[in-house]
């Protein structure tokens, strides 16, 4: 599936951007975190069915990097209220410790293999999660001082 393929190197490259920030992040305030707002939008019907993958297939890995301090938050939105483009059904918000922490694959890839060992039915469910998953796009930011 196109926008399957898509979703999944548009995060590569968001990864690997991070990777090639950390050296050169922007001005930010001195308490500033890395943060990625990741917006999905479903084929219709399966949000629920997404949410539940999402929730089962790759919030543990978060959240596993969220207990070790490397993500310093988690946040799922859905829209109350719609107001035009762009249409999306759920936003993740993770605010990360620094653009080490958001760039280290090693990590989270080893994260993964250790919470599913059964690593054939975990790939299915990622893939299935993807192929429901109509358009995706990540946003990468640093908190700025408002003067």
């Amino acid at each position: 599936n196109q926008s399957s393929l898509s979703g999944v190197f548009a995060l590569a490259a968001v990864i690997t951007l991070a990777c090639g920030l950390e050296a050169q992040a922007p001005p930010a305030s001195a308490d500033s975190h890395p943060v990625v707002e990741s917006y999905y939008k479903m084929a219709p019907g399966k949000a629920d069915e997404w949410l539940e993958l999402y929730r089962t297939q790759h919030l543990p890995v978060l959240k596993q990097r969220q207990r070790e301090g490397r993500i310093l938050q988690i946040v799922i939105y859905r829209p109350f209220l719609h107001q035009g483009e762009p249409a999306w059904d759920f936003k993740v918000i993770l605010a990360y410790l620094d653009f080490a922490a958001l760039g280290d694959r090693t990590h989270f890839d080893a994260i993964e293999r250790r919470l599913y060992p059964d690593w054939d039915a975990h790939q299915r469910a990622e893939r299935h999660r993807w192929e429901i998953t109509v358009k995706h796009w990540d946003d990468l930011m640093v908190a700025m001082p408002a003067d």
